[in-house]
């Protein structure tokens, strides 16, 4: 299962996507500033906020990072087991210890095997990969 975790400011975080047949856990959040609070209250912290969610990139627990498109904030995917373990992670981060943050997160999981919705005659054999070169 999957989680997705959201605070209301610059940062999303999503979390592990296991291997689509896998039993792993996923966890997701993502951000947004709370009310009121301004670019120039985070400029102090985005220093560390960054480099420590590029310290937990290279520790391999977060997973992928993105930037929001509609609005500021960034998607972080985690490699973690469970929505509290993904908590402790952001509750940790600087712009939340600050209280600027407000987090949000949402569970997932891969849909089930599409084998499952396919006529046995369909051919689902490897190689899955059947792009002409």
């Amino acid at each position: 299962m999957w989680f997705v975790a959201a605070a209301f400011s610059t940062m999303l975080a999503e979390f592990r996507a296991g291997p689509t047949q896998g039993a792993a856990d996923e966890d997701s959040c993502y951000d947004n500033f709370k009310p009121g609070v301004t670019l120039d209250d985070l400029r102090p912290y985005l220093r560390d906020e960054v480099s420590n969610v590029w310290r937990l990139w290279k520790a391999g627990i977060v997973r992928e990072n993105y930037a929001r498109a509609d609005v500021g904030g960034v998607i972080i995917v985690f490699e973690l087991d469970s929505i509290e373990e993904a908590r402790r992670y952001t509750d940790d981060f600087p712009l939340s210890k600050a209280g600027l943050l407000e987090w949000h997160f949402i569970a997932f999981d891969a849909p089930l095997p599409l084998e499952f919705l396919f006529d046995p005659t369909v051919d689902i054999a490897k190689p899955w990969d059947r792009t002409a070169a």
